[in-house]
């Protein structure tokens, strides 16, 4: 084998891996941030039904008792 060939070889080699090592640090960025933008969410979205009072709702069918006709 040649000097160049080894050379050039080489270079690829740390080429190839230099861009594994950039797509994974890439991914790994863009699950962190969308993990965090998710516990936001449901972050905000559980303070929001917090601080809705519940309905009150009437445990029969029909009107209330202070508008029943005696």
């Amino acid at each position: 084998m040649s000097v160049a060939f080894d050379v050039v070889f080489g270079m690829f080699v740390i080429a190839i891996l230099a861009l594994a090592v950039i797509a994974i640090r890439w991914g790994v960025r863009r699950d962190r941030l969308a993990r965090a933008r998710q516990a936001q969410l449901r972050e905000a979205e559980l303070r929001e039904t917090q601080a809705t009072p519940p309905k009150v709702t009437s445990p029969s069918p029909g009107p209330p008792p202070s508008e029943h006709g005696s």
